[in-house]
């Protein structure tokens, strides 16, 4: 494909100079007047050029020139046509600008400069290479197509409102043909590693999460395919990829694809990996690659291509209807990697004030608040000194106590006359399981639904997952769906383009009036 696109490319660049060499050529190789005078009173002579510059009664360097104005403004006019067709990608924005512009401003230079070279360049070097006429020699090769194209060109000229009304025709049946065509932001490209992301339970420490990663990398490697497994528990040090030690990232690096023996394809052996992992139970697992990865969480906070998002404040409804979502998603062909973030199951210290019991005793709730904070958080009791080094003293429970319920219960509270009461007497304290974090975009708290798309375009899976979204899931009023990752660019470039497409039309058309004065 690569290859492909710099063949197509190079060739745009120098289709103007072809063009322009091509009817140099055809003038030095056809005789003027005084050729033709020449050639009737002399006769053609095989050792001798009857087209030389010697019988040319304007000179090479006029017949050159003639022959440069004669295709300066078809080739100026061509090259423009190119420029706009490319003028739609300078007003996209955001990721699809970052992605497209670069391309669109290296190739209007790129013509801008073959434009040059057409116009001034190669009449300059022909000028000074030919100095004598030239004499035409039909290859054999292309005397048959030139034979074909000749007769085509005759009958399609002859019948001129059959040739436009099949291309109406045409035209009209490719436009028919849209609403049945998929649509996609960025293709998916092969990078020859795969990512896979594991998710724990929320409550999972750092050693079960490095215990658990051990035994996946030893699964992934007894695949033959498999160079090697890597994982990253937690964030990375600089500390700009935020994580919780109960996701896992683990990189697969794989030989080249002809060497595989378990699978044909990436997708094949990414389901027999997740086969062989599942022997861990309670494990979520989410296949993609290292770059893609990346992509998708800076257009949407997810790593996923899909981000489905469910908006309103009620995080236990969230969570009610983020599950429905999920089991339908899952449902639907072409998903692949369904998963709901986490906004349940980390254990919590909750501390509820009983504001009648507090009062009855005249103890203020942030008196409360402040012991809590204090035995469990800690207080500044002082400072050790070091040189020009400062650092804080905390005094607070020890750990023992910190997770023992009936140790925080036994706290003691003052009250206003005197009496001693434990804070059990005037709180509830308990462990309960609580959001790990609560999200939000625009000021309002969502619950995201991430998805991969496999085998099917981008475009037609939302619309389905809208669709089966509006029929089967009650949402209670105020809830809201929006879908995000690299269909929400998609939408933003397409809106876009559906205005600045049709102007470049009327502007190439225009272009094409004004170089043949005809509409027809």
């Amino acid at each position: 494909m690569s290859l492909g696109g710099l063949a197509i490319a190079i060739g745009m660049m120098v289709d103007g100079s072809v063009v322009m060499m091509e009817h140099i050529y055809g003038h030095l190789t056809r005789p003027d007047e005084e050729h033709r005078e020449h050639i009737q009173t002399n006769g053609a002579s095989d050792n001798e050029d009857p087209f030389d510059a010697v019988h040319d009664s304007h000179g090479m360097p006029l017949r050159i020139q003639q022959a440069a104005r004669e295709v300066g403004r078809p080739v100026f006019f061509a090259v423009m046509i190119i420029i706009i067709v490319f003028a739609p990608l300078f007003t996209l924005e955001g990721v699809e600008g970052k992605l497209f512009q670069p391309m669109a401003i290296s190739i209007v230079l790129s013509m801008f400069a073959s434009l040059i070279v057409a116009l001034a360049v190669i009449p300059a070097l022909a000028t000074y290479l030919f100095t004598r006429g030239i004499k035409h020699r039909d290859s054999p090769l292309l005397r048959p197509i030139e034979k074909f194209y000749r007769k085509a060109l005759k009958n399609g000229l002859q019948q001129k409102q059959s040739v436009v009304i099949t291309a109406a025709t045409l035209f009209i049946g490719s436009l028919l043909l849209v609403p049945w065509l998929g649509t996609e932001f960025v293709p998916e490209l092969e990078e020859g590693t795969i990512n896979v992301r594991v998710t724990l339970a929320p409550s999972s420490s750092l050693d079960t999460a490095l215990a658990v990663s051990k035994k996946l990398e030893a699964k992934l490697l007894e695949f033959p395919e498999v160079i090697y497994a890597s994982s990253r528990v937690g964030r990375t040090e600089i500390g700009g990829d935020p994580e919780p030690v109960s996701n896992i990232e683990i990189f697969v690096g794989l030989k080249p694809v002809d060497e595989w023996e378990s699978a044909k394809d990436r997708l094949s052996i990414q389901i027999l990996m997740e086969e062989k992992m599942s022997v861990h139970p309670g494990l979520l697992f989410t296949f993609s690659q290292p770059i893609v990865t990346r992509v998708d969480e800076l257009l949407s906070g997810v790593k996923a291509q899909l981000a489905i998002k469910l908006f309103d404040s009620d995080l236990n409804v969230l969570a009610t209807k983020g599950k429905e979502i999920e089991t339908l998603v899952k449902n639907i062909e072409g998903t692949r990697g369904v998963s709901m973030e986490q906004i349940a199951g980390e254990a919590q210290l909750v501390v509820r004030p009983n504001r009648d019991r507090l009062a009855r005793f005249g103890i203020p709730v942030d008196q409360v608040m402040s012991l809590v904070s204090g035995a469990i958080g800690g207080q500044s009791a002082g400072q050790v000194i070091k040189g020009n080094e400062r650092y804080d003293i905390y005094v607070r429970l020890a750990k023992s106590y910190r997770n023992n319920v009936s140790a925080i219960e036994g706290l003691i509270l003052k009250a206003a006359n005197g009496a001693w009461v434990k804070l059990g007497d005037v709180a509830s304290v308990a462990i309960e399981s609580g959001p790990p974090q609560i999200r939000r975009d625009d000021v309002q708290r969502r619950v995201v639904i991430q998805s991969n798309v496999e085998g099917r375009d981008m475009g037609g899976l939302v619309a389905e997952i809208d669709q089966q979204i509006q029929k089967k899931v009650d949402l209670p009023p105020g809830y809201s769906v929006i879908f995000g990752g690299q269909f929400e660019n998609q939408q933003r470039a397409q809106a876009r383009l559906l205005i600045v497409v049709p102007l470049s039309l009327a502007l190439i058309f225009l272009l094409l009036y004004f170089a043949f004065d005809s509409v027809g």
